[in-house]
């Protein structure tokens, strides 16, 4: 879980409400109707090309965000002079806001404690995923669905087996005698959902893969492939980033689960409708 532009946003939301706290004149950016903007509140919200970079698209970006945050300040400021800061409503963004950087930051924390992959750890995922990495091809699929009973797709796959070409698996399909929408489309193995790939990468250049799905049936054919190894230098860092990833995520879904299992919840009058959703474990 990474500090994303939700967070600036309940950020914003706190500061537009409230006076610029810790802002004194050492640490201004800069002065709006002499009330103070900090550099950390600036560099909330610069892009991150805009900090120190010449180049003139990150300037022009930074500039872009400047003006932004003077203008929110603009409103902050007629917001509180208009009382819209005591407001009932103003009062419960503002905690809900603030209820919401404090959580993602606790996760944050959280997903920090996860531990680095190893090398072991790294060859360990590149010999498990060859698809992936050392066996990795490059497909061109024709996607067709059609809608088609659950009772006829056994007659479907066993002509689809006999079809050798894409265009022989048209003709076994239109057998059929239904609607269908095709397209052909490029898939990356790394992008894949596990158990797909797993279908997909037997199959040669005019096999096909059925799939039924709701009310019909999804068929992938091969249209033709591309070895597209990738050693294992060179997937290093994508791989110890998938591991870090999986592992900040299992960080911050235990440590919330173990905060639910220690708290005490008392659900009461409407809420309780939804007590056995919200007791479940804490997921992200």
């Amino acid at each position: 879980m990474l500090l994303t532009s939700a967070i600036v946003a309940a950020g914003a939301m706190l500061g537009a409400c409230s006076p610029q706290a810790g802002a004194s004149t050492e640490q201004a950016a800069f002065k709006i109707n002499g009330e103070p903007v900090s550099e950390h509140q600036l560099e909330l919200v610069l892009p991150r090309g805009a900090i120190g970079d010449s180049d003139a698209q990150s300037q022009a970006a930074g500039r872009q965000a400047v003006a932004g945050l003077v203008q929110e300040s603009l409103a902050a400021q007629a917001a509180r002079k208009a009382g819209l800061d005591r407001d009932p409503r103003t009062v419960q963004m503002i905690e809900a806001a603030q209820r919401e950087v404090l959580a993602r930051v606790y996760g944050e924390r959280l997903a920090g404690t996860a531990v680095e992959p190893s090398s072991d750890e790294i060859d360990q995922f590149y010999e498990a995923h060859p698809a992936w990495f050392a066996q990795r091809r490059l497909m061109w699929l024709q996607e067709a669905v059609l809608p088609l009973p659950a009772a006829r797709i056994d007659a479907l796959k066993a002509r689809l087996q006999a079809a050798t070409t894409p265009d022989k698996t048209m003709e076994a399909l239109r057998v059929e005698g239904v609607p269908l929408n095709a397209r052909q489309f490029a898939l990356q193995p790394e992008e894949t959902p596990q158990a797909l790939l797993d279908g997909l990468v037997p199959l040669r250049v005019g096999q096909s893969l059925v799939l039924p799905q709701d009310g019909g049936v999804r068929v992938l054919t091969v249209l033709q492939t591309q070895p597209a190894a990738v050693s294992r230098s060179a997937a290093v860092k994508q791989i110890a980033a998938l591991i870090r990833g999986e592992r900040r995520r299992k960080a911050v879904e235990r440590g919330l689960a173990a905060l639910q299992q220690q708290a005490k919840v008392e659900y009461i009058g409407r809420s309780m409708q939804w007590s056995a959703a919200a007791s479940a474990p804490l997921l992200r």
